[in-house]
């Protein structure tokens, strides 16, 4: 029997929860997807390969959506393939029509969109050709490690081989010494990997999970009781297999991708990059679900062991999960849990009553969930049993019980002998939903504190320069290439020195660069690297929480919870969840910036500590009788350092605007001794060294030293990894500065001065 023909859909939505939303949901309908996040890869994704229908957003970095559309409808095969156009923006009766009549849309989708419209749309455009969706199907069985075509193997790149060679050495240093440390233990026959990882993040977990089972060992990397990375022996998990059997590339690219790969002595990524067979975002998505590959598969493991090491060091690598714990255990249950497996885990809880957690740092932890499990969650408010939960049929009876399991081993939910006594009542969730929409809130927040003002600037440097002084730079007002394999003409080599020749009237300035023997040139910072720290949503945050965090300092329990002192324990405990769905630590779990985490992990103390406090009637009396007798609590001024670290960071940076390195130096030094856990503090302070004097080579290995410590601190910081590459380059390192450029990309695809480098290097190498 011929195996049933592929559906392909092309995803275009630069937004990378909607792109997720979207292949999860199609994925599951039994399309094959591809993503990408630009117009201009679209095009040439859509020019590669087949699609039976696109999605298309209409606001696109590059190209606009409109433009797109044309563009494939100008290709012989796009005048046949629906696109179905979403936008967010642009949802008015004349832009519905204009997509359809002018523009040539099946139809026109707005956001937030409902998924079963998008379902009776595919469904009008493709008619026969819709697919049936893909039944649940066992977890396959473990295949032999041998080196062939049957696992994969020979797909297999050089970094997927040093994986392998890593995870075996390190697996035996954690063998060897584990009786100093152990502190959560065990065998997958007694406690399934979800359990485990339930457990781990109880601890709030930072360190090392070995896993073995037979000659398959796995290193899972936690931070906060979060799994982060994963490396695995096994060379059937490369990258390369995982992009081919995602149908991003083809077979034949990827090996194509492996024989340039020992010419060139680039990653994979990179060298698919430069064949024009994958996106930089593309390559970032694939590299994260290669790491989910890795970590999903171990949920199939009914045998072998594991021990957790709280003392390992975490790796630095540019890209993570992007998972909550709750949304890993719940995903793997969901992919590899049948019937008889959930009935050997559950046992017999037909008449078990389900109760939601009574702490909410388990209950309001982001699971994942879609609208109906949401539903579910909210039905399970202790007085219906799981046979009842499975009658409501929200889902259908196997998706329920993987979805109790799930919660269960997340520590969501509680199964119990005993109804919960009393009248039902909505279950955490359901009231934080309630009280988010509320006005119980707290008093406006004051504005943050004022920053130092900007430096005034220096004026031009007109005529040539002195003996030793820095050279302008030739590509100041050159735009950034857009991609390894497109985009506008590269600018001129750096290794070029322009004509010295005085400043024009009304002509721009050019920026110094730093000079090395050999004659190669680093641009200088503020050149080639946005001033702005931190992306732009990111920074609003960080402002955000620290003029929240700020404000609270300042305030009494009843204050941060919104509430007057008449408030009662039920007015106490529905306040407190609306903060804590707000604050919980799983909504900034993934951000790069250690600020934004503790800052958030501040406000969540603060908020738990004034329920604690309220809603307990002995303490409360105590604290009102202090608060009435002018008794102010102490709170820890974490905070305060923080923002006083930030405000130092920006004056250092202001300075380094003004090449003022010696000056910055000190203003980035300040800001760590304040708060040393920003990574973002310690690249700038290396950059800032090496920029004071980049001919002495004790001064080249400080800063380097310095970068490096920031990348230890937050792996995903691109600037760290372009900083070093622009160091090893100047430093005459170029296969160096290659690593550290290809790692800038990993971890921000838009990090168009690494793409740049690549295809520098790239010609001088040809």
């Amino acid at each position: 029997m011929a195996p049933p023909k592929t559906i392909n859909v092309l995803i275009v939505d630069d937004d990378r929860a909607t792109q997720r939303m979207l292949a999860d949901a199609l994925t599951k309908q039994g399309f094959t997807v591809t993503v990408e996040r630009d117009g201009e890869w679209a095009i040439k994704t859509f020019e590669k390969k087949p699609f039976d229908a696109v999605l298309l957003d209409l606001l696109l970095p590059a190209l606009n959506g409109y433009e797109v559309a044309r563009q494939m409808r100008s290709l012989p095969k796009g005048k046949r393939t629906p696109i179905i156009m979403i936008s967010g923006v642009y949802k008015n009766a004349l832009h519905q029509r204009e997509a359809v009549q002018k523009h040539g849309a099946f139809a026109f989708l707005e956001k937030p969109m409902r998924l079963q419209a998008l379902y009776d749309t595919l469904k009008q455009a493709l008619g026969e050709k819709y697919p049936k969706p893909k039944a649940a199907e066992p977890p396959p069985p473990p295949v032999d490690d041998d080196d062939d075509e049957k696992t994969g193997e020979y797909l297999a790149d050089t970094s997927a081989r040093e994986e392998k060679t890593q995870v075996e050495l390190q697996a035996q240093k954690e063998e060897s010494s584990a009786g100093s440390y152990q502190v959560i233990r065990g065998d997958f026959a007694q406690k399934p990997f979800a359990e485990v990882l339930a457990e781990i993040y109880r601890w709030r977990g930072s360190g090392a999970l070995l896993l073995r089972r037979d000659t398959v060992k796995k290193i899972v990397f936690f931070r906060d009781g979060t799994p982060i990375s994963i490396k695995s022996n096994r060379l059937s998990e490369c990258l390369g297999r995982v992009m081919v059997a995602q149908k991003m590339i083809s077979e034949a690219e990827c090996e194509e991708s492996l024989t340039r790969m020992k010419t060139s002595k680039r990653q994979q990524g990179t060298t698919l990059i430069e064949m024009g067979c994958i996106s930089p975002h593309n390559l970032q998505h694939a590299l994260v679900l290669q790491l989910q590959a890795k970590l999903f598969d171990v949920f199939t493991w009914e045998a072998g062991d594991y021990q957790f090491n709280p003392k390992a060091d975490l790796p630095a690598e540019p890209v993570d999960l992007g998972m909550t714990c709750a949304q890993v255990i719940y995903e793997g249950v969901k992919r590899f849990f049948d019937e008889p497996r959930l009935k050997k885990a559950l046992g017999d809880v037909d008449g078990k009553y389900v109760h939601p957690s009574s702490q909410p740092l388990y209950a309001l932890q982001d699971a994942g969930l879609g609208d109906e499990e949401k539903s579910l969650l909210g039905a399970a408010e202790g007085h219906r049993t799981v046979a009842t939960l499975r009658a409501m049929a929200l889902l259908s009876p196997l998706e329920t019980d993987r979805f109790i399991f799930a919660m269960k081993c997340a520590q969501m939910i509680e199964l119990k002998d005993k109804a919960a006594e009393g009248k039902a009542q909505a279950n955490i969730a359901e009231l934080a939903r309630a009280m988010s929409s509320q006005s119980a809130k707290p008093p406006p927040l004051p504005p943050l504190p004022s920053l130092p003002p900007p430096l005034p600037p220096k004026l031009p440097h007109a005529g040539p320069p002195a003996e030793g002084a820095k050279l302008p730079l030739p590509w100041d007002d050159a735009k950034p290439a857009a991609s390894l394999t497109g985009g506008p003409p590269p600018p001129p080599p750096p290794d070029a020195t322009p004509p010295n020749k005085p400043a024009k009237k009304g002509e721009k300035t050019q920026g110094p660069v730093i000079a090395r023997p050999g004659g190669s040139l680093l641009p200088e910072l503020s050149a080639v690297v946005p001033a702005s720290r931190l992306s732009g949503e990111e920074s609003v945050l960080r402002e955000r929480l620290a003029a929240k965090a700020a404000a609270m300092r300042k305030l009494d329990y009843f204050e941060i919870l919104g509430l007057p002192t008449t408030a009662n324990r039920e007015d106490v405990k529905r306040s407190y969840f609306a903060l804590a769905k707000e604050y919980h630590p799983d909504k900034h779990f993934g951000s790069s910036s250690a600020e934004v985490r503790q800052l958030a992990q501040q406000i969540y103390d603060l908020i738990s500590t004034a329920h604690d406090t309220l809603a307990d009637p002995i303490e409360r009396e105590r604290y009102v009788k202090d608060l009435a007798s002018g008794v102010k609590r102490e709170i820890g001024d974490e905070v305060g350092k923080i923002l006083a670290a930030e405000g130092k960071f920006q004056r250092g940076e202001e300075l380094m605007r003004q090449r003022e390195y010696q000056g910055a130096w000190r203003h980035f030094q300040d800001a760590i001794t304040l708060y040393g856990e920003e990574g973002e503090f310690h690249a700038w302070l290396g950059w800032a060294r090496f920029q004071m004097d980049p001919k002495d080579d004790a001064v080249v290995q400080e800063a380097v030293t310095h970068i490096e410590k920031a990348i230890t601190l937050n792996p995903r910081l691109d600037k760290a990894y372009l900083f070093l590459g622009y160091i090893h380059k100047a430093s005459g390192r170029p296969d160096k500065a290659e690593k550290q450029f290809e790692k800038a990309i990993q971890s921000n695809p838009d990090c168009t001065e690494a793409l740049r480098e690549l295809r520098l290097l790239g010609k001088t190498k040809r």
